[in-house]
């Protein structure tokens, strides 16, 4: 997992998601480093999933985690570059209807404006 706060805004980070995102240890590193940015006034965070090639209901909760503790700071988790393997599993959880999805990280950096 690689974060990057974006340059133009101190308020946006970019977090991205490699092959695997099934929570456990990678849970914890999620939430220490929302801690983190929460901390420094960074209130959305972009979670790129562009490389993920499998996800399971553990990293879902994840994500619903994070979502849940930015929104503790009036921020939010967004998600960008979802592959449809993913999507089709935020389709069967009725959770593409709680996180805000787009096509490129450009353009989720861009709603936060």
């Amino acid at each position: 997992m690689q974060c990057t706060v974006q340059p133009d805004s101190d308020s946006i980070a970019v977090v991205s998601f490699e092959k695997h995102v099934f929570g456990g240890p990678q849970a914890v590193e999620f939430s220490t480093k929302l801690g983190e940015l929460a901390g420094k006034n960074v209130r959305w965070v972009i979670a790129d999933l562009g490389q993920v090639e499998l996800m399971n209901s553990s990293g879902l909760g994840m994500l619903v985690g994070g979502l849940t503790a930015m929104r503790r700071v009036q921020g939010a988790v967004k998600l960008a570059n979802v592959p449809e393997k993913v999507l089709d599993l935020l389709r069967i959880t009725r959770l593409n209807t709680v996180f805000e999805s787009y096509p490129s990280v450009e353009e989720a950096v861009r709603s936060c404006q």
